[in-house]
């Protein structure tokens, strides 16, 4: 109930209601006073009042249905929330905004930059403050600043502005900490100092301003302040660059960011081979490399974990060496529970950092602890609150549990933070696609996404998914043709058979696919031969991949090896079950069935269904009623109770 009342504040019921009632109000005094005047006959009195009383329900409807943004009326759904959640701004919370470079080079833009981002990540080691993180503050870089705006924007109380300017070997800091509620100034200060001085700065800084604050500091946060990144201002520029490439925008971050980012840290600590930041950055970079599909060999997690374990043998107490290495276990061996043993270590170190609980609520997802997910991932937006990524994660959460409307929401809300993330806008629409079956919304998404947008054939494999479930295998063909991909990301977005989250699928898989769709038998076969010679390539580079299994049991079904498709699904569900992995398990366990239809074990196939059908991340009754896969099963009664099961 209480749920209800606060929907019916959101979507402006109430203002609705007593606006109405006043202006209905005023309508009826005109009418009982004026009309008389006119000789207006009493039966014209009755009809406005009964006009204006029978319009009140109609217009709470339509208040609960529509919203009037700046962009005119639109579906309530469809519109975006506040990007602050309603929450009480503490009064020890802060938001460091990008400091302005001064200086007449303009290069030394990364150098004001890195004074900026110290001070933050200092300040995140304090527990007793709400610091926002940065990719949040990163958009307010130059220009006018309104800071009520921002403060009301961020959730914060403080803000704080810098400038810089560096001539020569000394540099000049200008800081003041400004309270985002008034505008009055709270602290500030100048300092003029010796670049050999910097990051001593930096941490004189962020205690001046704790203290300006009155955060309450332990002494072990005292002393991390005290730490400093490296001593080479070379290597540290090296470095921001690096990490300026590693951001999840929902824009499609190209594969190609990894390999620039990591010649870049190459360079950082050639310089300076102690600096553990860059190090544990690294381990960062080659784990997504492996894990996103881009390169999923051995020797990528090994790179990953050598990086992390020498970022933690420099500096066993720094926060993101912990996540580094939280992410190695989570993305290299599923070993979740020792993953967050990783993750509460950094989140003691970086109690403010949005990574730490974004990690912390991934790994609940993992373990089916699915309410702390979205409580952790709430966490992360708070204070991070115009990431991308961790609003995608949380929609995407919503959306697996079946909570379509703050799945849409929060999916509108990411597009809102970036209108190039037109992953956001497929995402919203393949709501109804999981719903209702529907696949409209979905085919007017894609025909408004840039055609020069495809990351990594991601854009492509969710239209070549949409043109198969509405058997328009000629379009399918002609996607193919016009890709130049030859092997597309699986995005998880476009249906769940035959989809594997974060896979890279052959394009011989769709060219297979679409030739068994217009039964050309002996294209179908070659096309699936070479899918096979593919992916037992990749196997060949990791046996125990249980995506790559699950894909090899795809392929052989298609090929009417019932045998082999069966060992290989099964294998793969036995590599990841759900009971270890309650996000991809169900995935995986819904391809074992996909295998079952495909090769005739139709008993099979419908018991495994029956079983999926209720959990998170299953197929739902939408998926099942347009997915090609399911095709034969569509005539036994059981498969018709599976569509009209709960939605």
């Amino acid at each position: 109930m209480r749920n209800f009342f606060a929907e019916l504040k959101r979507r402006k019921v109430y203002r609705v209601a007593i606006a109405y009632a006043v202006v209905a109000w005023l309508l009826i005094q005109i009418a009982t006073q004026v009309f008389p005047f006119f000789e207006i006959p009493n039966w014209g009195v009755r009809l406005a009042i009964i006009s204006v009383v029978l319009g009140f329900p109609l217009a709470l409807i339509l208040s609960w249905a529509f919203d009037i943004t700046p962009q005119g009326i639109q579906r309530t759904l469809d519109v975006a929330p506040e990007l602050r959640p309603a929450e009480t701004v503490p009064e020890k919370s802060i938001a460091v905004l990008p400091f302005e470079n001064l200086s007449d080079d303009q290069q030394n833009t990364y150098f004001a930059d890195g004074i900026q981002d110290d001070i933050l990540s200092n300040l995140a080691k304090v527990a007793d403050l709400k610091v926002t993180s940065r990719t949040s503050v990163r958009q307010y870089r130059g220009g006018t600043r309104n800071l009520r705006e921002i403060g009301a924007a961020l959730g914060v109380a403080h803000i704080l502005e810098g400038t810089v300017r560096r001539i020569g070997n000394r540099v000049r800091v200008n800081t003041q900490l400004i309270s985002a509620r008034s505008d009055a100034h709270v602290w500030g200060d100048s300092f003029d100092r010796e670049i050999t001085d910097l990051f001593a700065l930096q941490s004189e800084l962020a205690e001046k301003i704790a203290s300006a604050l009155r955060a309450n500091l332990s002494a072990r946060e005292k002393a991390s302040l005290q730490v400093h990144p490296t001593a080479d201002l070379d290597a540290y520029d090296l470095y921001l660059r690096a990490r300026d490439l590693f951001r999840w925008s929902g824009a499609g971050d190209p594969w190609e960011n990894g390999e620039k980012a990591l010649k870049l840290l190459e360079q950082a600590l050639a310089r300076d081979p102690r600096f553990a930041l860059a190090h544990a950055l690294a381990s960062r970079f080659h784990a997504e490399l492996y894990w996103f599909g881009y390169e999923r060999h051995r020797d990528r997690l090994a790179k990953a974990k050598a990086e992390a374990d020498t970022a933690l043998r420099i500096y066993p107490d720094l926060g993101d060496a912990h996540l580094a290495l939280a992410y190695y276990h989570y993305y290299g061996s599923l070993e979740y529970d020792l993953a967050r043993q990783e993750i509460a270590l950094a989140r003691r170190a970086t109690p403010n950092d949005a990574e730490v609980w974004d990690a912390a609520a991934a790994v609940d997802r993992r373990q089916g602890r699915w309410e702390n997910a979205v409580a952790n991932f709430e966490k992360a937006r708070q204070l991070d609150p115009r990431n991308a990524s961790v609003i995608w994660n949380l929609s995407e959460t919503y959306s697996c549990l079946r909570r379509y409307p703050e799945a849409q929401r929060g999916f509108a809300e990411g597009l809102l933070v970036n209108p190039h993330a037109h992953l956001f806008s497929i995402a919203t629409a393949a709501i109804d696609l999981r719903k209702d079956g529907d696949t409209t919304a979905l085919r007017a998404a894609l025909d408004k996404i840039p055609r020069n947008f495809d990351p990594g054939g991601a854009v492509t494999t969710v239209a070549l998914r949409v043109s198969l479930m509405n058997r328009d295998y000629t379009e399918a063909e002609r996607l193919l043709q016009n890709s130049s991909c030859s092997e597309f990301n699986d995005g998880g977005i476009g249906g769940t058979a035959a989809s594997l989250d974060g896979y890279t699928f052959p394009k011989a898989w769709y060219e297979g696919l679409v030739a068994r769709g217009q039964e050309d038998v002996q294209q179908m076969q070659r096309a699936f031969e070479t899918a096979r010679r593919v992916v037992e390539a990749d196997r060949r580079q990791c046996s125990e991949d249980a995506k790559t299994n699950s894909m090899l049991g795809l392929i052989d079904a298609a090929l009417g090896r019932r045998e082999q498709a069966i060992r290989q699904g099964r294998r793969a569900v036995e590599l990841l079950p759900i009971s270890k992995d309650a996000y991809d398990g169900p995935v995986l366990a819904t391809n074992l069935a996909v295998i079952y239809a495909q090769v005739g074990d139709r008993d099979l196939a419908l018991q495994q269904l029956a079983e999926l059908i209720a959990l998170p991340n299953g197929p739902t009754p939408g998926t099942l009623r347009v997915e090609p896969e399911w095709d034969p099963l569509r005539a036994d009664p059981r498969f018709e109770k599976l569509l009209t099961a709960e939605r």
